[in-house]
């Protein structure tokens, strides 16, 4: 089974911006092709690329469709062999404008055709995409593998078209994704981790990339709890870090081996955050990381679970992070412990979210509320920032 390297697969992943519009000036698309690229794969828009309409109810109405997916053939070489010959690519757009953040952040969920919980903004571009990209797969050669790539919002689609194709067809799929947000919650991480396979996804991130921080949990990625490709080592948040050209600069002559792997997030991780460990924490996706680990341990150690607690709130119509607060608050008058550490975790959040100055004084819902409202409210104007500047 074949297998793209790093920098042909970033490389068809940029190649997606190229068929948003097409150019002003010719009419056509300007696709912007290495030769590298040129000598596997080959492009035919002679019918447009596969479009689909994102960025809320006013684009709807609109009806602002624009290019989504490249679709690409492997090609019959002269001298040489291709091992790709039989292949197709399946390359996803991100997000490259204001009207877009509508689809990445709005973060009602619905459950997908397989019964699992999704992010509906990306799910909806998804069936948009989904018949035009059956036709493509009902003719691909036998013993080819599919791959889908994808940058940002473009690495959401991937993940998802990929997870369809395993439970829909009979052919091969490699996923690979370049600061990717999070998709679905636990249950549909785990199922789409177990279709689509470990050694068959190749999820990557630039490091200080918030993007693929959001959304915040209880969404989850896919791999579930496993290793990501570290693409840097840079530390601190940074939203430059999420732009396509850093990713592709960051896989020059890499190779899979070759970069470092981690697990950034693991939901099962007990992590108990003091006060004093306050004056520790960065703008950092490790701190990220650690804070969501820090509040799933509090959870986990109530007589609610984290799960149970996910189900209840959606249950009963709650916005989850008020239920979470009311939880914190009221285990911790009964528990010194519990009071302890969510004091810890209160306080690493506040210094996370620039408010270095402000003391953890109390521990009732009003107050837990707030500081998870500081927190959120950081995040994602981190990531908005972020896909402003996507090129």
């Amino acid at each position: 089974m074949s297998l793209l390297t790093p920098s042909l697969s970033v490389e068809l992943a940029a190649l997606s911006y190229d068929v948003k519009k097409p150019s002003s000036v010719f009419g056509g698309y300007d696709l912007k092709i290495t030769s590298t690229v040129k000598g596997f794969f080959s492009f035919d828009l002679s019918n447009g690329p596969i479009k689909a309409t994102s960025g809320g109810f006013v684009s709807h109405m609109k009806g602002n469709e624009t290019g989504f997916v490249l679709v690409g053939k492997g090609v019959s070489t002269v001298g040489r062999s291709n091992p790709f010959k039989n292949d197709l690519v399946f390359s996803m757009r991100g997000t490259d404008a204001a009207s877009d953040w509508s689809s990445d952040f709005r973060t009602s969920i619905c459950v997908s055709d397989s019964g699992k919980t999704v992010h509906s903004g990306f799910y909806e571009i998804f069936e948009m995409i989904k018949g035009s990209l059956a036709k493509h797969v009902e003719q691909m050669k036998p013993g080819g593998t599919l791959h889908c790539v994808g940058h940002s919002l473009g690495g959401a689609l991937a993940l998802m078209v990929a997870d369809w194709v395993k439970s829909t067809y009979s052919c091969e799929v490699k996923l690979y994704s370049f600061g990717a947000p999070k998709v679905g919650y636990t249950d549909f991480a785990l199922s789409a981790t177990n279709r689509i396979g470990l050694k068959n996804i190749y999820r990557c991130v630039n490091g200080g990339d918030v993007v693929p921080m959001v959304p915040v949990w209880p969404f989850v990625h896919v791999p579930y709890n496993a290793a990501e490709y570290c693409l840097d080592n840079n530390k601190l948040i940074n939203p430059l870090q999420h732009k396509m050209v850093r990713y592709s600069r960051n896989c020059e002559g890499k190779t899979w081996t070759s970069i470092n792997k981690e697990v950034g997030f693991h939901s099962n991780k007990r992590v108990v955050l003091s006060v004093k460990q306050a004056s520790q924490v960065q703008p950092s996706i490790f701190w990220m990381n650690r804070l969501s680990e820090g509040l799933l341990t509090l959870l986990n150690d109530t007589k609610h679970g984290a799960a149970q607690v996910l189900q209840s709130a959606v249950a009963n119509g709650l916005n989850l992070y008020d239920k979470i607060a009311m939880i914190l608050s009221e285990g911790a008058l009964g528990s010194p412990s519990l009071a302890g550490a969510a004091t810890g975790l209160l306080a690493c959040m506040l210094k996370f979210s620039g408010y270095a100055g402000v003391k953890v004084k109390d521990l009732s819902y009003s107050f837990i509320r707030w500081v998870f409202e500081q927190t959120l409210k950081m995040v994602y104007r981190l990531a908005r920032t972020a896909l402003s500047l996507v090129d």
